[in-house]
């Protein structure tokens, strides 16, 4: 004999309905937003859940925020974005350097398995999607390093414009303002990429990384990787996107 629960059955149903609901018109209210860190614009935006992130993203990998306000006698900041493929491994690393020196960590595993979903509240129902955050204060000395391992990775190396980055590709990213001048390079497998070899800061940023996620290192990316998108429970949404980096930016197409 199989017991059922109607009334509670419905409950469940209409609880889903209403959070579905609730996504659907965070996501309507924020199509078309720039990123922007707290203490701008109010209290900001944030790329830490999937639904502002959808729609920032892109701001945030373009460093729109950090470029408006780089400055000759203003702070020096940088954002360090590591994508292991897209739908499977992304870390970012924000630098702000105004004050004391701080490190914002956030960083996201396989997600979208529907198995770890709950119901319960708004943040259960995007918790397989949502990045994992840490912060530290950085010494005058930690600071120095890490940009001294910047440059010698080869940070403001040049412009690598017309480079385009797919999401299935292994790549770190570095967009920055240093002494008023703003600067944007790549670290990939591919012509006109710094090389995935020369990342002298990665054992930094993983020391000082407390999200619990672990690094996914590079490996080859084969033609199905980049052609077999949105299958399996791990995806998090459909469809291969490109950026094109620029020499003040990225453009990007295909999302």
């Amino acid at each position: 004999m199989i017991l059922r629960n109607p009334s509670g059955l419905r409950q469940r149903r209409r609880s889903k309905a209403r959070i579905w609901a609730g996504l659907a018109l965070a996501a309507s209210l924020l199509g078309g937003c720039a990123y922007q860190p707290s203490g701008q614009l109010g209290s900001g935006s944030s790329i830490d859940n999937p639904i502002e992130r959808k729609f920032t993203w892109f701001s945030y990998l373009d460093g729109a925020d950090i470029r408006n306000s780089c400055a000759a006698g203003g702070p020096d900041q940088y954002r360090i974005v590591y994508n292991g493929q897209y739908y499977d491994h992304v870390r970012t690393y924000d630098l702000a350097v105004a004050g004391k020196p701080h490190l914002t960590a956030r960083a996201r595993g396989q997600s979208g398995n529907l198995m770890d979903m709950g119901f319960n509240s708004f943040d259960e129902l995007l918790g397989p999607w949502n990045f994992r955050r840490s912060d530290s204060d950085l010494s005058a000395a930690e600071l120095s390093k890490l940009r001294e391992l910047l440059h010698q990775a080869g940070f403001a190396s040049g412009s690598q414009a017309g480079l385009r980055l797919h999401s299935q590709d292994f790549y770190w990213l570095v967009a920055g303002c240093e002494s008023g001048k703003f600067f944007i390079n790549a670290w990939a497998d591919k012509p006109r990429a710094i090389s995935l070899t020369r990342t002298a800061f990665l054992d930094f940023l993983l020391k000082h990384d407390q999200t619990g996620v672990a690094y996914l290192p590079p490996r080859p990316v084969t033609y199905m990787d980049k052609n077999d998108q949105g299958k399996g429970r791990h995806r998090d949404f459909n469809g291969a996107f490109v950026i094109t980096l620029r020499a003040d930016g990225i453009g990007r197409a295909g999302l």
